[in-house]
């Protein structure tokens, strides 16, 4: 779980997500990028491929990782994007999470925010506290989801719950009354 909470904490401000309406969603921040690479990368991709087509979900996603980056092959998301969704179905809750990353965001794939969302569901129930972080996102304003802000804060918890500190102070936030807004002229 301590690598799910540096997940969370290093996807802080790729989660936070451009408030803006209208505009496109910025790309995930130079630290999603590091944190990909620092969980692993394949030095000899063909016995990374042998390893992950035998079943190793840790072995794809490092797959993943090094075609996603570039790194020691020539870069394909396309290709990392369809190894972190092999990863994901072997319940490796990382590559469930860099695969939502992957869909929310367009790499090498359309966007698509309701698969987004399924891949940050899968890493929540494999209990991947980013997962169920970005999902309450999702939950939060609508995207990919129908909004529903009490899941939204319902995830927050288990982020919360589980170390993540964006997560409480998210949670809080959901459960405070919303502020009343001022009137001009005074009260009724």
């Amino acid at each position: 779980m301590r690598l799910a909470l540096i997940v969370l904490l290093a996807l802080g401000p790729a989660c936070s997500r451009g408030q803006s309406s209208g505009s496109e969603q910025p790309a995930p921040s130079a630290s999603v990028i590091t944190l990909g690479v620092e969980l692993g990368t394949c030095p000899d991709v063909t016995a990374c491929e042998k390893e992950c087509d035998a079943g190793s979900a840790d072995r794809c996603r490092r797959l993943a990782a090094t075609y996603a980056f570039g790194q020691g092959v020539p870069q394909d998301e396309t290709r990392a994007t369809a190894l972190y969704a092999h990863a994901c179905d072997m319940k490796d809750p990382s590559a469930c999470m860099f695969a939502g990353q992957m869909n929310e965001f367009a790499h090498g794939v359309e966007k698509d925010d309701a698969k987004a969302a399924r891949f940050y569901e899968r890493a929540c129930e494999l209990q991947w506290a980013a997962g169920c972080y970005n999902l309450a996102i999702m939950y939060e304003r609508g995207t990919g989801v129908p909004r529903d802000r009490a899941k939204a804060g319902e995830l927050y918890q288990v982020a919360c719950t589980a170390g993540a500190r964006p997560g409480c102070d998210k949670a809080r936030e959901m459960h405070e009354p919303p502020p009343v807004p001022f009137l001009e002229g005074g009260l009724p």
